[in-house]
């Protein structure tokens, strides 16, 4: 199995060590023939992108193109879940300017008063303990079906990362609307036995480095060893021996 793509990867825009530059020139030689970069949305507390910066980092895009014309470059952003309601740290508007768009749960993320107290601190607070809850983890899994349902989110990042839920359950959802579910680079939160779950509903795997430095760009082997231990062949993997086809773009070009 060989990546052709690697989408989500940061930079010093959010939580990254390099450049846009740097990643893109990383992944260039990894071999890559696609990279995005995805830095942290703008609703995260302590690595957020700034929306004056996306603009910028809009128009570095389309001057590393020009520059690198043997790799198709992306911008996106892996925005955040915010509620129960599946709301997303981005609004409609934003969502058209994403190349990729990539949902994902982090902890550190600012919240209204009502979202601080009935999704986050319960959420935080379950993860540090590792105290379950069953109705919680039927209330955050609908809230990523919710999103899943409002939004054209490509790609949903690192499923289990921090927070319980049923994976298949989203997969299901996933499947219906066309998005992909993350075999992540840094971690996967998921068991062997809850990534078998996920691909009997059928749904299309991506395989992601998540990097956090140039150097990490396109290192997905962990996710790899996890796909071929659990047997998910390649055809149900998007970027694997193949170019990724994304919800969004699919969306825009009709």
């Amino acid at each position: 199995m060989t990546i052709f793509g690697d989408y989500h990867t940061h930079t010093v825009f959010s939580h990254g060590k390099g450049g846009m530059e740097d990643n893109v020139h990383a992944a260039v030689n990894a071999g890559l023939k696609e990279i995005a970069i995805t830095d942290h949305g703008f609703g995260h507390s302590f690595y957020n992108v700034r929306r004056k910066d996306y603009e910028f980092m809009l128009t570095e895009r389309d001057r590393l193109q020009k520059l690198y014309p043997q790799i198709k470059i992306y911008l996106g952003l892996e925005t955040n879940l915010l509620n129960f309601d599946g709301d997303i740290d981005i609004s409609d508007d934003e969502a058209k300017k994403l190349d990729v768009f990539i949902c994902g749960y982090h902890k550190m993320v600012r919240a209204g008063l009502r979202d601080f107290f009935e999704f986050k601190i319960p959420n935080l607070a379950a993860d540090m303990t590792g105290k379950q809850s069953l109705k919680r983890k039927i209330k955050n899994t609908d809230a990523f079906i919710k999103a899943i349902d409002r939004y054209d989110i490509d790609i949903i990042s690192h499923p289990s990362y921090g927070i319980e839920v049923f994976a298949d359950k989203i997969a299901e959802a996933a499947v219906t609307k066309g998005t992909f579910m993350e075999l992540n680079g840094k971690r996967v939160s998921m068991t062997d036995q809850e990534v078998e779950a996920v691909a009997k509903t059928g749904v299309t795997f991506i395989i992601d480095s998540d990097a956090h430095h140039p150097s990490r760009v396109g290192e997905v082997s962990l996710p790899l060893s996890v796909a071929k231990r659990v047997g998910i062949p390649s055809e149900q993997i998007a970027n694997v021996d193949k170019l990724s086809c994304f919800l969004s773009q699919r969306r825009k070009s009709q």
